[in-house]
């Protein structure tokens, strides 16, 4: 009965079963467009609580929803323009193209979660973004690299180290901190040339990047040392400080180099260190051939602090003429915790020794000298006697009121 009476139906609406699974499908159409309309409206319209609800729900939507999740992404509140960003994410190749065009917005916040979305949707998003970074405008250009920074893309680093030298000073620092991020040593001697870049953020970030990039910065730093541009020179011997100890044993095998500049400048930078390993080498370098590298070297071994002063005073006492008065130097520069092992040396055998002793107090001129000075005063060797008259007076004048 229950067949006769639905063909019963049928026959008195005068419809098919074809047209009535049209009517049903038309009506599920038309449901759905509502749906997808109130949805969207919500995404524009409705307040913060039927905006989240909307870019929770508008996903399975696909790309009729990617305008009204674009325009989420400048939300005033953060949670909007976190959700547009994942939503734009799940939708994935579809949006990229219009995220790329968010990417011309100024405002962080708002390119935090464009390249938020586009780090999402990953691999689809590089070949765009990497052609993005010829782009006419500086903002999506800047954008295109951070995000390729953020992904971690190495196959965009030739395109990114050519972008440090972009015209607009925004590419080029965000084009060292994205090197920094991925960590390619293909880039190393780029960032060096980049370190006499004309603004104060950009060359900050490219030496950020050299350090941490550690070892594999180290030999390109040192050779930038004599580089003829004075502000590259300077900021890799900063980065070389900077790296620190790692950067030691390959600075103390630089003060073997052929170059002068080389060996000057890597003497520099381990005083500023100071690991006491280079003090034994530092000293060597106290008879090279180059007066410039042997006043380095003094400067360094002052640098280098108190733990020098034994081995200076072992030079001081047994090396040739070159060492002495370069030890000497670096004991007068290190001053008064100098004066004590000096005193010491007061009674040796050499004249010449105390000589030079009684000498190096005088400039240091430290008053606990003046009783051991006074008694040099009867020294054997009227020399002697005379350099310590001129020492306590020269301690008397420094210390009068």
């Amino acid at each position: 009965m229950g067949i006769i009476n639905k063909l019963g139906n049928i026959l008195k609406s005068g419809k098919s079963k074809r047209e009535m699974e049209r009517e049903r499908e038309e009506a599920h159409l038309r449901a759905q467009k509502e749906r997808t309309d109130n949805l969207l409206r919500a995404l524009s319209e409705g307040d913060l609580d039927a905006r989240w609800a909307a870019v929770r729900s508008v996903v399975d939507l696909g790309e009729p929803t990617i305008e009204p999740l674009i325009h989420g992404l400048k939300d005033e509140y953060w949670i909007i323009r976190r959700g547009s960003a994942n939503a734009l994410g799940k939708i994935g190749a579809p949006a990229i193209s219009p995220l790329i065009v968010a990417l011309d917005e100024p405002g962080d916040d708002v390119r935090q979660e464009t390249i938020r979305a586009l780090q999402l949707i990953g691999d689809p998003a590089v070949g765009p973004l990497i052609q993005s970074m010829r782009h006419g405008h500086p903002l999506i250009r800047r954008g295109a690299v951070q995000a390729l920074g953020i992904i971690g893309e190495s196959r965009a680093v030739p395109q990114i180290v050519e972008s440090l030298k972009d015209p607009d000073a925004g590419v080029r620092h965000e084009s060292a901190i994205a090197l920094g991020r991925i960590g390619d040593p293909r880039a190393v001697e780029s960032l060096i040339g980049s370190l006499n870049d004309v603004k104060e953020n950009v060359r900050m970030a490219v030496m950020a990047t050299l350090c941490s990039l550690g070892d594999n910065a180290i030999g390109p730093l040192i050779r930038a040392l004599v580089d003829p541009n004075e502000e590259v020179c300077r900021r890799a011997s900063l980065a070389l400080v900077t790296i620190g100890e790692p950067a030691v044993d390959p600075l103390i095998q630089a003060l073997e180099d052929k170059s002068p500049g080389i060996r000057r400048g890597a003497m520099e930078v381990l005083g500023q260190i100071g690991n006491t390993k280079a003090i034994a080498p530092v000293i060597t370098a106290l008879n090279d051939p180059e007066r410039l590298v042997r006043i380095e070297a003094v400067r360094s071994l002052a640098a280098l602090g108190v733990p020098a002063i034994a081995p200076l005073m072992q030079v001081f006492r047994e090396g040739d003429i070159r060492t002495r008065t370069g030890a000497m130097e670096a004991l007068w520069m290190l001053g008064q915790p100098a004066t004590t092992p000096l005193i010491m040396v007061l009674k040796d055998e050499q004249v010449d020794v105390r000589k030079r002793a009684v000498l190096l107090l005088g400039e240091i001129g430290d008053q606990k000298a003046v009783d051991h000075l006074t008694g040099m005063l009867s020294d054997e060797n009227p020399v002697v006697r005379k350099e310590a008259f001129e020492a306590l007076e020269m301690i008397k004048k420094r210390n009068a009121p």
